[in-house]
């Protein structure tokens, strides 16, 4: 399944300077308590520390102790000298010497610092060939598949084999719903399936020779696959039998994402000139409603986080937004110089995108309140062009034209 679920990054401990915007003002509060024998006791009032940090979603502490709250949130602390830590995965921790004057008003905003160059997504040496596409069943079985038909396999989410799908043709797409069985897509209308995670292949008929560009299972039995021309494919046989569906477009179709068997979102348009599609269905295809679109880039994957909250990544370094399930798109913005190519995630607001133009440089972008915001996380020597993670765990993998990449 194309999940896009998971990546934790163990977080640094030496602290680093903070890009800082500090505005005090003081207010004149008097606390007034009955103390004993009736007389009144004046106390210093606390002041209010409001917190916000970027990216957000911080683990704020004050006074090396853990307040269990996360950025952005206010504090309550008592007039005099203080000390602010802030944690975030893949971020340096930021810590912050602060003076309270009573009942004073603190608006704090720090500009986190991503760790620079080794942040874990490491590559795999033995890896020669372009990867298109990156798909992992759990923690430890994932596929990535590339040109040339060739498929790489591992059962330990870190070492890589290389074994073959019997076809020279390009593989595009991939899907691994479960640890056994699992699907490819690609050139000339080709799909194949292995039922022993990835060791062995065989062919399915599609019934097109039209470019198959992406697939998406969300169990053993009901697919789709895209294509060019506008193809959509659906099976409800584990891929046995393939059904084509009235997209209602004749652009090329890049990316596939179901949540279940009935909602389902294809976008694309990555011919130039042909502008973006966005399609969406609520019947597992027998249907495709075309969505207004949001610009001429073409958009080259989407994925969603919730029956609501969805995205759609492309080129220009386009990110596009959708909080009703699809019906309508704003542009979150164009977060990048270069072409976005693919989404994952790892929990409902923690997001990565990864991108880079052929014969260029690759780029990891993080997004940590469910694709509102995008901050650059790191750069690769080559474009990426596939990523995938599984929820709740710290384990990442991303691959393009320099091979493999993984994040342990």
């Amino acid at each position: 399944m194309k999940s896009k679920r998971g990546v934790l990054i163990q977080r640094s401990h030496f602290a680093a300077p903070a890009v800082l915007l500090l505005c005090i003002s003081a207010v004149a509060l008097t606390a007034v308590l009955a103390g004993c024998g009736g007389e009144s006791v004046t106390t210093p009032p606390e002041g209010v520390i409001s917190l916000e940090s970027l990216p957000g979603r911080a683990r704020i502490y004050l006074d090396n102790q853990d307040t269990h709250k996360l950025t952005p949130d206010s504090l309550y602390v008592h007039p005099g000298g203080h000390k602010l830590t802030l944690f975030l995965d893949g971020y340096r921790d930021s810590t912050l010497d602060i003076f309270m004057t009573e009942a004073g008003v603190m608006d704090v905003s720090v500009k986190l610092q991503a760790l620079p160059g080794t942040l874990g997504w490491l590559q795999v040496p033995e890896v020669g060939v372009r990867i298109f596409a990156v798909s992992f069943a759990s923690l430890l079985y994932g596929l990535a598949v590339g040109e040339f038909g060739v498929v790489f396999r591992t059962a330990d989410g870190a070492t890589w084999t290389q074994t073959s799908s019997g076809f020279s043709d390009d593989l595009f797409g991939v899907s691994f719903p479960t640890q056994w069985r699992a699907w490819a897509c690609g050139e000339n209308g080709r799909i194949v399936w292995s039922n022993d995670y990835g060791e062995t292949w065989e062919p399915l008929s599609s019934g097109t020779t039209a470019d198959l560009r992406d697939i998406c299972f969300v169990d053993i039995m009901h697919g789709w696959a895209v294509g060019d021309s506008g193809i959509v494919l659906g099976t409800t046989d584990g891929g046995l039998n393939w059904t084509p569906q009235v997209s209602g477009t004749t652009k090329a179709l890049s990316a596939v994402f179901f949540l279940n068997t009935s909602l389902g979102w294809a976008v694309g348009g990555f011919v130039p000139g042909e502008g973006q599609v966005i399609l969406r269905t609520t019947n597992g295809g027998q249907s495709w409603s075309s969505r207004p679109t949001v610009s001429n880039s073409c958009l080259r994957d989407v994925m969603f986080l919730s029956t609501f909250i969805g995205l759609s990544v492309g080129d220009d370094g386009l990110v596009i937004r959708s909080t009703d399930g699809g019906l309508t798109w704003s542009e979150i913005g164009h977060v990048s110089p270069v072409a976005l190519r693919s989404l994952a995630s790892w929990s409902n607001v923690d997001l990565w995108a990864v991108g880079g133009e052929y014969g260029g440089w690759g780029t990891i972008l993080r997004s940590t309140d469910s694709g509102l915001t995008w901050y650059p996380f790191d750069e690769t020597v080559h474009a990426l062009f596939a990523v995938d993670a599984v929820e709740g765990t710290a384990s990442g993998w991303a691959g393009g034209e320099g091979g493999l990449l993984v994040y342990r």
